[in-house]
């Protein structure tokens, strides 16, 4: 609250030159005070900005878990197709049918 130089003259005259110097001075500290307080909060929210080497820092991350991400499912898929083949080895040679066949080879 910066009081105009009319203002202060008018106090002045309304409570007297030295009630006017201090009410004067109050809001001189005060409004120092709302700028400190201003600087502080603008401070804060400045730090809780992501800024673009953030940014640039997280999509580095993220593309490395999902170079390892996708290698995990290269590897299962890979898993996953011998399991089958064994499954299907293990069908063949536990049904009675495989065993008809394998008479019939030797």
């Amino acid at each position: 609250m910066t009081l105009l130089f009319d203002d202060t003259k008018k106090l002045e005259r309304t409570v007297g030159p030295e009630a006017a110097e201090v009410i004067v001075r109050i809001a001189e500290r005060q409004d120092a005070k709302i700028d400190s307080q201003k600087e502080t909060i603008k401070r804060e929210l400045l730090g809780e900005l992501a800024t673009k080497a953030d940014i640039a820092t997280l999509r580095g991350e993220l593309r490395e878990e999902l170079a390892t991400v996708r290698g995990e499912i290269k590897r299962l898929e890979v898993l996953v197709k011998v399991l089958i083949g064994l499954t299907a080895l293990a069908v063949a040679f536990f049904s009675p049918v495989a065993e008809k066949l394998l008479a019939l080879v030797k």
